[in-house]
């Protein structure tokens, strides 16, 4: 052998052995690559089961939906409150799940969403499973996957009694304690916007201002706790005499009003009824005088533009008018 062919077999060694080594190094990559890969994979599935326990351990409820209007996740309890199961819902649309109206409401917000960048918030009455109307506070928002999907995420949390004790505090600002009928911020509060919407519709009502003759006579000789028990009895009277649409109202002491929409202006059919509740007041074996109500009724033809407080007033001095008659 020859100087030349050491020197050439010495060189392909080491070419060999470079070639050796470039691929170990490529499998070291390769498999270091795995590890993280792995690695990703068990954070990504704890991280998983970790969402998963914490979301099905809260009071909220959340879902997500793609942008077909799918639902594609949910958690244990937005299952339990519609009565739904998760092999049953997947994929399906609100449509497929729900009735027709509720569906369309929903679609149009989730499409809402979809056009925008930022979370909207809403308060929305829902019937669970068992069919309860309950009231949710909604927050709904969009995003993206890394493939560029487009989602809708949602939460919602159950403020149902929140909702009820609002109410119960505003029914309670509106409600006379005695008797139940509404005070005069409630007759304010529901008189005044229905007054507006008759005259839109062309609509001819009436307003009754009605006093209780006699009360003070019954103070003075059976105490006020009589007086009360009276003041119930005419406030049930009253509202026996009208119809449930129309609005009852305790204004004042011995002070009723009443509005009354879409009557056409029949003031004498109201007249004629609140007689009736005078007679059977003053029929009623409970009571130890004679007692009646004195009554001012003033129609609101839909061409009219007095305030409410107007047309309190007027009533209120036609009511004076007939008391006065009364007692001349």
């Amino acid at each position: 052998m020859t100087a030349i062919d050491s020197t050439d077999d010495a060189a392909a060694t080491r070419l060999q052995i470079a070639t050796l080594e470039a691929e170990v190094e490529r499998l070291r990559l390769a498999l270091s690559a795995a590890d993280v890969q792995i690695a990703e994979s068990d954070v990504i599935r704890r991280d998983s089961l970790l969402l998963r326990a914490f979301m099905d351990r809260s009071d909220t409820i959340a879902w997500l939906k793609d942008d077909r209007g799918r639902l594609v996740w949910a958690n244990r309890h937005w299952f339990e409150r519609f009565g739904l199961h998760e092999i049953d819902t997947l994929d399906k649309t609100d449509f497929e799940l729900f009735g027709e109206a509720d569906a369309s409401r929903v679609r149009a917000l989730d499409l809402e969403i979809l056009g925008g960048h930022e979370p909207q918030r809403s308060i929305e009455i829902v019937q669970d499973a068992l069919g309860e109307a309950r009231s949710w506070q909604v927050t709904r928002f969009p995003f993206h996957d890394s493939l560029g999907n487009r989602y809708i995420g949602s939460i919602a949390h159950d403020d149902t009694e929140r909702v009820r004790a609002h109410e119960d505090i505003r029914r309670q600002s509106i409600t006379d304690s005695l008797t139940g009928l509404l005070n005069r911020r409630g007759f304010d509060t529901l008189a005044g916007p229905e007054l507006s919407r008759a005259r839109r519709r062309g609509a001819s009502c009436v307003l009754a201002f009605v006093d209780l003759d006699g009360l003070k006579g019954v103070n003075d000789r059976l105490g006020h706790a009589s007086g009360d028990a009276i003041i119930v009895l005419a406030g049930m009277l009253l509202r026996k005499a009208f119809r449930t649409t129309d609005i009852v109202a305790r204004i004042g002491g011995d002070e009723f009003a009443v509005f009354a929409p879409d009557t056409g202006g029949e003031v004498d059919a109201i007249r004629r009824r609140l007689k009736s509740a005078v007679a059977e007041l003053s029929a009623n074996p409970i009571l130890e005088a004679q007692l009646g109500f004195s009554i001012g009724l003033r129609p609101c033809p839909p061409e009219g533009r007095e305030t409410l407080d107007a047309l309190i007033a007027e009533a209120d001095g036609l009511m004076y008018l007939e008391k006065q008659g009364k007692r001349g």
